[in-house]
């Protein structure tokens, strides 16, 4: 026969039972209810938008880096483009007046004034003064036994060091032979170009006496000739005043 005590334990721990499983119960109800209303949802939300961010933060930056390249690309194309136009638009300069060299050209009759005539170099190579055209020219007549001539010579080649990029000069010996203007070239140390009247070119040059000079404009008309001796100062003042030094 049980004892009272045993009974009264046995029923106390069957009303323990009975409200562990009512508290599991109502636990089990409130996780259910919480799923079904949503509580999941911010926790696969934030998973989502962390997801979303890390592939907009990827799509950013591989836009940034394609824009990047296009701009690049775009910006060495546009280079490109501009050295090309400026390639092909830029003009040549013209060349020096002391570089011309009145062997490379031929007697050119479309030509008007001085340049449509030729004359012979000290080499004996013809030449032609259309190769002046464009370029301001002083021609000086001169000649071996001509004293004057020989005294001027100097200026003229000083002149042609400090002004020859902007005036061409040229020095043609006239009424004399050949060895002997060569030589009183030489020995005047005479640089810039010359050669020799073979015919009437001191005629055609208005010539009076010796030495004769003769100022002639880029277009090839004859702005003065000047027979008598010059000096380096009145043939740097005459250049001013014809061409503008």
């Amino acid at each position: 026969m049980e004892s009272r005590g045993g009974a009264r334990w046995r029923t106390q721990l069957r009303g323990w039972r009975g409200g562990l499983f009512a508290l599991l119960g109502l636990y089990a109800l409130g996780a259910t209810v919480f799923l079904l209303a949503g509580g999941g949802q911010p926790a696969m939300t934030s998973l989502v938008a962390m997801e979303a961010e890390v592939e907009g933060g990827e799509a950013a930056a591989d836009s940034g880096q394609s824009s990047s390249v296009d701009a690049s690309t775009a910006d060495g194309a546009a280079t490109d483009a501009a050295a090309s136009v400026s390639t092909a638009t830029a003009p040549e300069p013209p060349p020096a007046c002391s570089d011309i060299d009145p062997v490379e050209h031929d007697v050119d009759a479309r030509l008007t004034g001085v340049h449509a005539l030729g004359f012979v170099t000290l080499e004996e190579q013809p030449a032609a003064f259309a190769g002046y055209e464009g370029c301001p020219l002083i021609v000086n007549f001169f000649a071996s036994w001509c004293v004057p001539c020989v005294t001027e010579m100097p200026d003229f080649e000083r002149f042609w060091n400090e002004y020859g990029t902007q005036v061409a000069v040229l020095g043609l010996a006239a009424n004399d032979r050949l060895e002997d203007a060569i030589a009183t070239v030489i020995d005047r140390g005479v640089t810039y170009p010359t050669g020799l009247d073979e015919g009437e070119l001191f005629i055609d040059f208005g010539g009076l006496g010796m030495p004769t000079t003769v100022f002639v404009s880029p277009e090839g008309q004859i702005l003065e000739t000047h027979s008598g001796l010059l000096t380096l100062e009145d043939i740097t003042t005459r250049a001013e005043e014809h061409f503008g030094l």
